[in-house]
């Protein structure tokens, strides 16, 4: 009985290490094809789907908190180019980058025709990149360095900039044949810690007119887009991003610290067009508040106050033929929530 019970067992134990042996021969050999692509998912929600939204710092800053490359509002971001396939690749691989003829497919598929004043421009004139890049072997992917100049970029319009991995009979590879992987499209938005949307306890009163405006109306919230690494625009009381005359009521707000490096300072206003007679009545003030979480001691609170914002200005568009003036007031709060073992930029919306 104990002769034939130990045979049973070794028979088993053979069986079990033929089958172990055959899934690692099968776990060896590629299951799949070695696609190239990137990884750009696409949004799915919001007023972004159809393309991928990154956030890129305005300035790109060195160890030392100095500017990386020459000068203010130079940046970069790393596009990962994705190998698929259960396996790596054994030999490098060189990959081409081309530029995509899609974007006006995307404005036409997902705006009026009429409002061409908020399709998606082609942001190329302000990105650089190698037309090339090396995915080593032994490896599945690569980053692709683009280089972003943010000094001229005006983000009253909306910005692209669209990617397609190149393919030739004589490349060696074979491009992703999902579109959403062999292109990307990148709506790409420049940040400082000053931008982005605030909470606001803001109102906005008709100030030339007859009829009472005590209640004045609210202004929940306002989008900030980044001018520079101390300053920003947004759009004077109720207009913003998707309003026709929006770049006629821009409003500059300069942060000034009180000392170098400090986190108070004021807020002095300004506008590039004179027709909308912009006033700021006193003075606002900023607060920077940086507060580390009692329980999660590796998350930090950023939150960036405005008080006093108060100014007039005078809207001479929405009633042809007429003006109305209006008084803007109250307080914006802007507040982040960051894991500090992360990269800021990979939390930032």
């Amino acid at each position: 009985m104990k002769i034939a019970k130990i045979f049973g067992l070794c028979c088993l134990a053979a069986v079990g290490c033929t089958g172990f042996t055959s899934c690692n021969e099968d776990i060896v050999e590629e299951q799949y094809q070695h696609y190239v692509g990137f990884k750009a998912p696409l949004d799915t929600e919001g007023n972004s789907v159809g393309v991928t939204t990154i956030y890129v710092p305005y300035t790109r800053h060195d160890e030392n908190d100095k500017p990386l490359y020459e000068a203010e509002g130079i940046s970069h971001y790393d596009l990962p180019v994705i190998v698929a396939g259960s396996t790596n690749i054994e030999n490098a691989l060189t990959v081409h980058i081309a530029p995509s003829d899609t974007l006006p497919i995307l404005n036409m598929e997902r705006f009026s025709a009429s409002r061409k004043d908020i399709w998606y421009n082609d942001m190329s004139q302000f990105a650089s990149y190698d037309p090339t890049v090396t995915v080593a072997g032994g490896t599945s992917k690569a980053l692709l360095r683009i280089k972003f100049d943010f000094r001229n970029i005006d983000l009253a319009d909306k910005y692209v900039l669209p990617l397609t991995i190149a393919e030739t009979p004589d490349c060696g590879y074979q491009r992703n044949p999902l579109k959403n992987f062999a292109t990307a499209m990148l709506r790409v938005l420049p940040y400082t810690m000053f931008s982005g949307t605030y909470n606001t306890q803001m109102k906005s009163h008709i100030i030339n007119t007859s009829v009472a405006d005590e209640e004045g109306a609210a202004l929940n919230s306002i989008m900030t887009y980044c001018v520079g690494d101390d300053k920003v625009f947004f759009y004077a009381g109720s207009f913003n991003e998707d309003s026709q005359d929006r770049k006629k009521f821009k409003v500059f707000a300069q942060f000034i610290p009180y000392e170098q490096g400090g986190n108070r300072g004021t807020v002095v206003l300004s506008s590039e067009n004179p027709d909308m007679h912009l006033q700021q009545v006193g003075t606002a003030t900023y607060t920077i508040l940086e507060v580390d979480d009692e329980v999660e001691t590796y998350v930090m609170r950023r939150t960036v106050i405005i008080n006093d914002l108060n100014y007039t200005f005078t809207d001479y568009v929405t009633a042809p033929g007429s003006s109305i003036d209006y008084q803007v007031s109250g307080t914006m709060t802007l507040e982040r929530k960051f894991n500090t073992q992360m990269p800021e930029e990979d939390q930032i919306n």
